[in-house]
């Protein structure tokens, strides 16, 4: 069966809704004001939370972004007097701040997990000493 040209077009130039980064929306090519905040909220969000993280913590972190930048434009619409669902601002906030919160205790433990003590320290830097080797 031929296609019309404009078809055929049409069909070449689409781009793949499915990555291996995950869903690509249409016109969401990153260039937006929206799309840009979005990247500065995750990239502080990782810094603060000391990078390295796993796929949940990263889509966490992705989820506490879109939380916040949604929350930040419900306030930017409460300042300009447009009517918002204040249920829906607090519901929204309300769980940004418990993902946050979740991702913070997951770093504290990761520090205190990373942080050796002067006993282990010594005993990989110098190995343990003589008298307790022989006990």
């Amino acid at each position: 069966m031929l296609l019309p040209a404009a078809t055929k077009r049409r069909r070449q130039g689409r781009r793949p809704r499915h990555t291996r980064t995950g869903i690509t929306l249409p016109r969401a090519d990153g260039r937006t004001i929206a799309a840009r905040r979005f990247r500065e909220l995750v990239e502080s969000f990782e810094q603060e939370l000391g990078g390295n993280l796993s796929e949940v913590e990263q889509s966490l972190v992705r989820q506490a972004a879109n939380l916040t930048q949604v929350n930040e434009r419900l306030q930017a619409d409460v300042v300009a007097g447009v009517q918002i669902d204040a249920d829906a601002m607090v519901r929204i906030s309300s769980e940004a701040r418990r993902i946050l919160g979740m991702l913070r205790s997951k770093a504290a433990k990761n520090k205190l997990q990373a942080v050796p003590n002067l006993q282990n320290y010594l005993a990989a830097r110098y190995g343990k000493p003589e008298s307790e080797a022989t006990d």
